[in-house]
């Protein structure tokens, strides 16, 4: 009877540490060096100076359809809503080119121009905001929208 308990032994360390093996293998394999065990952030970002990272949702909406919904991912210091807006800008796969004046103001969005009947409304939190989108700060879990809409 003890014969086969050292056998059953051998056999359950053996088993053991291949087990250890293939899960080590498959959490090698699935790290990421630069993120850890995340995925990679595959959305719209903007990388500027500094290290801070804000999460912003954005929506943009033209008459007929969302243009753009998406949360937008800004590393900097100073995040604004003009950073933002230049991330959707100049990702070519997700964004849409959206221009403004010197003043920091909504020209046109995905070609959709203002005009004297329809414009482009920025609100943030659903609070409208006309300034410069160069220097309205942005935080961490904000709403964004951007609407083409008639004026009141």
């Amino acid at each position: 009877m003890h014969g086969y308990r050292g056998v059953f032994r051998n056999h359950c360390w053996r088993s053991f540490t291949v087990l250890f093996f293939i899960v080590l293998f498959l959490t090698a394999c699935s790290k990421n060096s630069e993120e850890g065990f995340y995925p990679e952030y595959n959305g719209v970002k903007y990388t500027g100076e500094g290290t801070l990272e804000t999460e912003v949702d954005v929506a943009i909406f033209n008459e007929d359809e969302a243009l753009f919904v998406q949360t937008v991912k800004i590393m900097d210091d100073h995040p604004t809503v003009g950073k933002v807006m230049q991330a959707i800008s100049d990702d070519d796969e997700q964004g849409v080119l959206i221009e403004k004046d010197q003043e920091g103001q909504i020209l046109s969005v995905d070609g959709i121009v203002n005009d004297e009947n329809k414009h482009w409304v920025l609100s943030i939190n659903n609070v409208i905001d006309e300034g410069n989108t160069e220097e309205i700060e942005i935080g961490e879990d904000q709403s964004l929208t951007l609407i083409y809409t008639a004026d009141p």
